[in-house]
Formats: structure tokens, C-alpha cells, sequence
């Protein structure tokens, strides 16, 4: 005990010392092993960096990731493609006079010589109905909000002999496309109950013009046109003035008053070659022109230019060109361009007035909508009222309208697919309830909704009494399943009493 005595008495201090030290001890391996880790992870790190490859070539799993979605995004767009050809394809309705077994089954398909006969007998039947459309002005009873003669109506001429199926696809292809275009005109006036409050108050020309394209037959033109791909075509379209300060185009073909707006529509599309513009065999869709000169209120032409860009077709608005209306406007007929010599050439100058025979005023007035003839006095002041006034401008406006080429759906892979999966899942089944099946779906495609659902009711009864033998060759008659089904309910409680 002596020994250990100083120990005892000194073991604060000892202790203080271990305590000291300890910590050191543990704490050096621990900081070598913890390094040790360190420049493990940071090795592999650095392996990891030196296996993924400099070049530009991407990984294989990228690449497989890559592919999927482009293949997700090229179904989404043929499924845009093919809706966007289905909606256009309701559109596409042909007279009621035409039965049904005799219109075409496919665009631009082949149409029998009795339908084509058909058409033609009732065809200027069809273009007065599309004019309706644009809710006409009637010089006799003072209704309509658009002064639009129906001989202003561009039309097809067919001769003796019947229309070939082109000839006819043609011609109700433009009448499609006119009826949509009347319909965007008359959206414009929705808001009008009188011509005199309308946005569009007189039209005096449209047409429907074709241009340049890969066309089979076609000689190539030294004149393509400006169109919309080139930004300086409104600023080159004319190059140089004339005496008068009205400026020439490039062709100098016309030299119409300051108050004119007429342009050739082959400035913006070249020369029509052919029925579409930039004509290509396998594109989305065709390109067809057209063109449009009016008498409108200024202050409201974006709203014009809204309706036709949203018509049932889309409609891609190519050049406007605007000025104020007066009494010398040929749009009203002032002026005779016809007796001018630098008027010659231009086809798309409205006709002008020639003595006061192409309008029926009670004053004798010269002033007036093209082609507006008969009615009531009072109607044609209101006509008269309707196309003058500080407040109206001409317009001309050309624009392309996009028709769509057929689109196979997308669905029909898959639906070839899953249909003989559906057969292998049935016939194992020995049931009376596999005959279903084959007996049903011929039924729903060529029968009525209501005789179809009585054939599945008869099927439902019969397996009601599967042993009978002789209820198949009953189903026929409507009364022969029922006298069983009611024997039996009358047979099956007694057993139970």
C-alpha cells in the first residue's frame, strides 16, 4: 500500500495524462484510414471520367433513348397529319341529287358516267346554293348584307359531252373552297342587318388561280413570281413610275389612278402553269390562290383578314393591297380603264361602267355595285348608299388556301395486329357462347342499329336452354324461343314444392 500510495495520491494528474493521449492514439489511425478511403473514391472517380469516350459518338443507351422518342414524335405527327385530313374530309360532301353507291369512296377517286351526268345537270343548282352562302344582297326585297351578284360567281363551263372524273373533282373541289371563303365573309357581317352597316359592302371580283409546279406536262416559266419567301417583294414590285406619278410594275402591263388597288395575282404566285401553286407529287398538302377585290370599311379590315384566315380551309392571307374609295374608283365604276390605252392587258380591272346600262337607278346615277341590276328604287339608293362614303376603301387581297392529301391512320397497323389475337382466345372456349361472335359482327356493319339488337337478343336467349337441340333451328322465328324459356320457369318450381 505504501507503494502505491504516491500513485493514490497523485491519479488526478495520471489520469489527466491518459486522457490526453488516448484521443491521440485513436484519432491518428482513424485519419490514415479515412484518407485511405479518400484516395479510393477519388481514383474511381477519375476511372469512371477516363471510360466515357471523347469522341462525339453518343453511347449506345443514348441512342436507343434518342430513337424512342423520335419515334413517339413521328407518331404524334402522323396522327396530326391524319386528323387534320379527316376534318378537312367531312367537309368534302357532295349533292343529296348523287346516291350514295355512286359517289366517289377516295379523293380525287373514280366517279360512274350516271353520277358525273348528274352533276352536271344539276350543277349551276349547286354554285347558287354555295352563293347563298355569302347572304347576298337582293335588289327586290332589300335583304342581305353583301352586294355579290351570282354572275360574279367563278364557275366550271362544261360542254355536251358528260365530264371526265377530273373535270368533275375540279369543280366541286372549287366550290368547296368558295363556300368556305363566303362563309368567312359572311362571319365579317354577322354583326350587320342591313348592307349599309356591313364590313364588307360590295365584292366585285374573286376568282380562284393556280401557278408554277412540278406538273408532268407544264413548260417551265422564266416568271416564278415574288410570293411570300422573297421580303423585298412589295418594295421591287415596282420599278419605276409613270408620267402621271403612278407607279408601273415590273411587266408594265397596267397603269391604273391612284384610287386603284388591282395588282395580277401572278405577281405573288408566277405564272399558273397549273391548277395549284409550287405543285409537288407527296407533300402534306396543295396550295390553291385566290383573289378578292371588295368595298369595305377601312377601319375594320384586320377583322376581315381574321375570317378569312380562320375559314373551314386554312387560309394563308399572301398580299394586301388598299386605297380609298371615290367616285372615280373603277370599283364603282367611274372611270372607263377600258377606253384607255394603258389600261390594256389588265384582267383583273373591274368592269367599268358603259352608259348607265349595268345599273337600274331611279335618278339615272352612274354610281353604283358592279353587275347590281333591277329592284325597287328605294333598294337601289340603299345599294348606292351602301358602296359610298368617306368611310370605305377598296381592297384587293390574294391569299393561298391549304388543301390536305389523304393520310392513312396510324391505327391500322395495330388493328391488323390485335385481330387474329382475338380469334385464338375464343375458339378454345367449346360453349354455345363462341358462335356469338361470328354471328354479330357481319350483322352490326350491314344491318340497322334496331334489327341488330333484336338478333343479340334472340342469341341471349338461347343459351338460356343449351341442351334443347331444337331451339337453333327455331331462332329464325321471333315467338319459338319465348314458349320454351316460359316452360321452363313453369317446370323449375315444381321440384321445389
Amino acid at each position: 500500500m505504501d507503494k502505491l500510495k504516491p500513485i493514490i495520491d497523485h491519479h488526478f494528474w495520471i489520469i489527466l495524462g491518459l486522457v490526453l493521449i488516448l484521443p491521440l492514439i485513436g484519432w491518428w489511425p482513424a485519419v490514415g484510414q479515412f484518407n485511405a478511403e479518400r484516395e479510393k473514391k477519388i481514383a474511381d472517380i477519375e476511372g469512371a471520367f477516363q471510360k466515357v469516350p471523347k469522341t462525339p459518338q453518343p453511347n449506345e443507351s443514348w441512342s436507343e433513348g434518342v430513337n424512342k422518342i423520335a419515334e413517339v414524335v413521328e407518331e404524334k405527327n402522323q396522327q396530326e397529319k391524319y386528323e387534320l385530313w379527316r376534318r378537312q374530309e367531312k367537309m368534302m360532301t357532295w349533292p343529296n341529287r348523287i346516291n350514295r353507291d355512286l359517289r366517289p369512296t377516295s379523293y380525287f377517286g373514280d366517279i360512274p358516267s350516271k353520277a358525273r351526268v348528274i352533276y352536271r345537270n344539276g350543277y349551276n343548282i349547286d354554285v347558287t346554293s354555295v352563293w347563298k352562302q355569302i347572304d347576298p344582297f337582293d335588289p327586290m326585297t332589300g335583304k342581305g348584307t353583301v352586294i355579290f351578284p351570282e354572275s360574279l360567281v367563278p364557275k366550271e363551263v362544261f360542254g355536251d359531252l358528260p365530264p371526265t372524273t377530273v373535270e368533275i373533282w375540279e369543280a366541286q373541289e372549287d366550290l368547296w373552297l368558295l363556300e368556305s371563303l363566303f362563309k368567312s365573309i359572311r362571319r365579317a357581317n354577322s354583326d350587320a342587318s342591313i348592307v349599309t352597316d356591313s364590313l364588307v359592302r360590295s365584292i366585285t371580283t374573286i376568282m380562284l388561280v393556280g401557278g408554277p409546279g412540278e406538273y408532268p406536262d407544264a413548260e417551265p416559266s422564266g416568271d416564278t413570281g415574288s410570293g411570300m419567301d422573297d421580303e423585298y417583294a412589295m418594295e421591287d414590285m415596282y420599278s419605276e413610275m409613270g408620267p402621271d406619278g403612278n407607279p408601273l410594275n415590273s411587266n408594265q402591263t397596267m397603269n391604273l389612278s391612284a384610287s386603284s388597288v388591282s395588282f395580277d395575282p401572278a405577281e405573288e404566285f408566277g405564272d399558273e402553269q397549273g391548277r395549284y401553286i409550287d405543285f409537288k407529287e407527296g407533300t402534306v398538302f396543295k396550295k390553291r390562290g385566290f383573289y378578292l377585290e371588295a368595298i369595305i370599311e377601312h377601319q375594320r379590315l384586320p377583322e376581315l383578314l381574321v375570317q378569312l384566315s380562320n375559314g373551314d380551309w386554312p387560309v394563308t392571307i399572301s398580299r394586301v393591297q388598299i386605297a380609298q374609295a371615290g367616285a372615280s374608283s373603277t370599283l364603282l365604276g367611274g372611270n372607263n380603264y377600258e377606253d384607255s390605252p394603258t389600261a390594256a392587258g389588265n384582267p383583273f380591272a373591274a368592269s367599268p361602267m358603259s352608259g348607265g346600262e349595268e345599273y337600274n337607278y331611279a335618278d339615272g346615277g352612274t354610281t353604283g355595285a358592279t353587275g347590281l341590276t333591277g329592284g325597287t328604287p328605294e333598294n337601289m339608293l340603299l345599294a348606292k348608299a351602301a358602296t359610298t362614303g368617306p368611310s370605305l376603301a377598296k381592297v384587293a387581297i390574294c391569299g393561298i388556301i391549304h388543301i390536305y392529301n389523304p393520310v392513312e391512320p396510324v391505327e391500322t397497323k395495330t388493328e391488323t395486329t390485335t385481330a387474329p389475337v382475338e380469334t385464338p382466345e375464343v375458339t378454345p372456349e367449346e360453349s354455345v357462347g363462341t358462335p356469338e361472335p361470328t354471328t354479330t359482327e357481319p350483322a352490326d356493319d350491314l344491318m340497322p342499329a334496331d334489327e341488330v339488337t333484336g338478333e343479340q337478343a334472340d342469341d341471349l336467349e338461347i343459351p338460356e336452354t343449351p341442351d334443347s337441340p331444337e331451339l337453333p333451328e327455331t331462332t329464325a322465328d321471333d315467338t319459338a324461343p319465348a314458349k320454351p324459356a316460359t316452360d321452363v320457369e313453369e317446370l323449375e318450381p315444381l321440384p321445389l314444392d
